[in-house]
């Protein structure tokens, strides 16, 4: 009970699983926005290919074919990380379904578990969902 109390404590101020799949989510998110600049960019440069000599687009256009070939990570990793976000919503379900089952009062007896570091408040990354300082007012600063 207690490697289960660990992964999903009753008492725990906030999901550990469900902010992983957060931060999963969170990175399919940011890599389709990279990926789709990088491919407008791609196009961009296709595009002004064309005013350039036969040789020069030629070049030009086997390096944007590059890119598009290169910008199919972001749907293979996606992918990736879409089941493993799906199996840790399982596992989720089933630290529910056990807690249920052994009864909530149970676990709530044990101890929640403290932090693996005591900073790790400073390692969390980027904010989610807007809850943290922006890049704009970081940038606000330095302007």
């Amino acid at each position: 009970m207690n490697e289960v109390a660990a992964l999903r404590h009753p008492m725990m101020d906030h999901d550990r699983v469900e902010a992983a799949v957060d931060e999963l989510a969170a990175i399919v998110a940011a890599t389709e926005v990279a990926t789709e600049h990088i491919l407008a960019s791609a196009e961009r440069l296709e595009a002004l290919a064309e005013s350039l000599s036969e040789e020069q687009a030629g070049e030009i256009g086997d390096t944007v074919t590059h890119i598009y070939e290169a910008c199919n990570f972001q749907d293979i990793t996606g992918q990736r990380i879409s089941k493993v976000m799906a199996l840790l919503r399982d596992v989720d379900d089933r630290l529910i379904a056990m807690i249920r089952h052994y009864g909530h009062d149970r676990f709530a007896q044990i101890p929640a578990p403290a932090s693996a570091r005591d900073d790790s408040a400073l390692l969390n990354g980027p904010s989610l969902n807007k809850s943290g300082l922006q890049q704009d007012s970081i940038d606000a600063l330095f302007g």
